[in-house]
């Protein structure tokens, strides 16, 4: 089994985060928050845990009410996901959704100047 502590593992994910998608914050909960739902479904449910896991080993009465095989299972989905990305591509996309939404604003405001002008003439 590999062992590794809990806060290192946290620790892991929260410097991939800040790398690959520059998320803000001070703790995994924060960050996870901060790239909201750039990221899939499957990858914040197992962060979830790590971060429900992470405030249960705090708590001495409830340190030992976490699984540590499935924080092992967890670290290993969500660096594999995050060692995958490519912030360029993550970057260029943001731009042409920008882009986009700008070119579409322009097209309606033309529409209803050009509906504007045909009203008054």
């Amino acid at each position: 089994m590999y062992k590794t502590s809990l806060g290192s593992v946290t620790a892991e994910i929260e410097e991939l985060l800040v790398e690959k998608m520059s998320a803000k914050g001070r703790d995994l909960n924060q960050k996870l928050k901060s790239a909201g739902r750039k990221l899939p479904r499957s990858f914040r449910e197992q962060a979830a845990y790590l971060v429900e896991a992470e405030a249960r080993y705090k708590n001495p009465k409830h340190a030992h009410q976490y699984d540590p095989s499935r924080v092992v299972e967890a670290r290993k989905q969500c660096v594999a996901h995050l060692e995958k990305m490519d912030r360029s591509v993550a970057q260029s996309r943001r731009r042409l959704s920008w882009i986009t939404s700008v070119a579409v604003n322009l097209f309606l405001v033309t529409i209803l100047f050009i509906a504007a002008v045909a009203v008054l003439v």
